[in-house]
């Protein structure tokens, strides 16, 4: 049976020989059923090279004739071609045989081939109808036919014309295809504002500027690893007239690098390993002081957990909900800096100095949503959750996060932002005295932008 698949498999796939007689190796007793299946072929042959003419006139409206399947799979007994063979467009030749009638189309020829297989040799034959569709081996859930979908794995692809003048000395290479794609962003937003000496509720004129950076590098090979990686930096500064130390107060503060890693699971679910780690560029001072409340990697924050994502891509909808079981969360202030650390939640040691830097562990919850609500208006959000349920030694730290920022594009180079960021830290000692848990930050800004 090896022998006839192997040689039916070589002639579908070398439709300008399906016609040739087979060659002696085949001769005896299975010559007749070989020449009954290249009678058979030489029909597909036909047929599909006037179905491919039809298809490229009208591909809309062509629908290919699956029936020739039966002569390529495990050879079986099928209902329909012992029907054929008692019906009025078949004729018996003197010596026994099945003939086929004039009219004869693709799914006859097929029959045809079949019934002189049961007639002739029906020891060949082990399947049935029935065992093969329950083994699964066809698929009968596609109601509808599947359109071809022309890709290409390299967005700079090439059409050469490799006729006759083309020189031999052209080579074509393949390259392999990129499964990095790389994106950013850049801003530069202003605002200000002037109030007159006599403005009845006072007030005081300033200038305010900020940069914004994100950089992104993801990789799909889309099949089952996704690697994500963005780096985001935000520095921004603000006129303080009434600040005596200082020109310029720092506004916004920001260097955050996120990587995820992810292994496919299920349809949009992947198994997943993140690392985040952020500070802050610029130093911040109290008001009218030189006394130094924030530095760069003063505080320091590193976050490594493992868990599942779940990811939705629509049109105008992009969502990532990972959640982890287990999640570990480090923060580091310089040791030079004792002064600092009960701002950012550092244990008291017995001498009465406090500890640089803290480990907690539990679950967290990030949520990054990106939506575009309009042509020209789109919503980025970013929401983290953490608490540290699993050391029962430290008081119970909770941490919930929000940010959410609106883009309004006026065109290519011009758009105005709105940045909104309700945050809950329950570890500052400095809020732990008034229980001033709830902290808010926003502004609002028009400016340049520019997406690459």
């Amino acid at each position: 049976m090896k022998k006839y698949l192997w040689m039916l498999l070589s002639l579908v796939f070398t439709p300008c020989h399906a016609q040739e007689s087979v060659t002696d190796s085949v001769a005896g007793r299975y010559a007749d059923v070989v020449d009954k299946y290249n009678q058979a072929l030489g029909k597909l042959v036909q047929e599909r090279a006037e179905t491919n003419d039809e298809f490229q006139k009208n591909p809309e409206k062509t629908q290919l004739n699956p029936y020739f399947y039966r002569l390529i799979t495990p050879a079986a007994y099928y209902g329909r071609s012992t029907h054929q063979v008692m019906g009025i467009d078949w004729t018996q030749t003197g010596d026994g045989l099945f003939q086929q009638s004039p009219t004869l189309n693709m799914a006859e020829a097929t029959d045809y081939a079949l019934a002189n297989l049961y007639s002739r040799n029906p020891g060949l034959v082990s399947w049935t109808e029935e065992r093969l569709m329950s083994e699964a081996a066809l698929r009968k859930d596609i109601k509808a036919p599947v359109k071809a979908v022309e890709s290409k794995l390299s967005d700079k692809a090439v059409v050469v014309d490799l006729g006759s003048d083309v020189p031999d000395n052209v080579a074509i290479v393949a390259k392999k295809p990129n499964f990095w794609k790389l994106k950013g962003s850049t801003s530069l937003q202003f605002t200000q504002s002037y109030f007159s000496e006599n403005w009845y509720q006072g007030g005081e004129n300033n200038y305010a500027g900020l940069g914004m950076v994100t950089l992104e590098a993801n990789y799909d090979n889309k099949q089952r690893v996704q690697w994500d990686n963005k780096l985001e930096l935000q520095l921004g500064f603000q006129t303080a007239q009434s600040d005596t130390c200082h020109t310029f107060r720092v506004t916004s503060n920001l260097m955050r690098l996120t990587s995820k890693i992810g292994y496919k699971a299920a349809k949009n679910w992947f198994y997943t390993a993140q690392a985040m780690a952020y500070t802050q560029l610029y130093p911040n001072y109290e008001k009218n002081s030189d006394k130094v409340i924030a530095d760069f990697t003063s505080p320091f924050y590193f976050n490594l957990s493992v868990g599942i994502d779940y990811k939705l891509k629509k049109d105008r909808f992009d969502l990532s909900v990972y959640l982890s079981p287990v999640a570990y969360n480090m923060c580091w202030v310089d040791r030079s800096k004792y002064d600092i650390r009960p701002r950012y939640g550092m244990e008291k040691r017995d001498d009465g100095t406090f500890r640089s830097t803290y480990h907690k562990y539990g679950p967290s919850v990030t949520v990054n949503t990106k939506v575009k609500i309009m042509k020209n208006v789109s919503w980025t959000s970013r929401f983290y959750v953490f608490g540290n349920i699993f050391d029962n030694k430290q008081d119970m730290y909770v941490n919930v996060e929000w940010e959410n920022t609106f883009d309004f594009t006026i065109n290519k180079y011009l758009s105005a932002k709105f940045f909104f960021y309700p945050k809950f830290d329950n570890s500052s000692d400095k809020y732990k005295k008034g229980r001033h848990y709830f902290m808010l930050k926003e502004w609002l800004s028009l400016g340049l932008n520019y997406n690459f």
